[in-house]
């Protein structure tokens, strides 16, 4: 014996989601959400913090708190 879904219907004619169905739904957006957001973070990130100075500065830190440069 197979069991047929039952369906919602509103007053409208139009079908309602089913609970797991409205679940999928609110999971993909609420994905799509945090992936936007990180994005957003990561660009702002990169746009407001900038690593090349420190990366391209050549020098070492020595002991007495001076900085040495490395291409002398």
């Amino acid at each position: 014996m197979s069991r047929r879904k039952s369906y919602v219907i509103d007053p409208t004619g139009r079908r309602r989601l089913t609970r797991s169905e409205t679940i999928g739904i609110g999971s993909v957006a609420t994905l799509i959400g945090v992936a936007a957001l990180g994005i957003i973070a990561g660009v702002l990130l990169d746009r407001l913090l900038v690593f090349d100075d420190a990366l391209d500065a050549g020098g070492e830190w020595d002991e007495g708190g001076g900085v040495s440069t490395r291409w002398q």
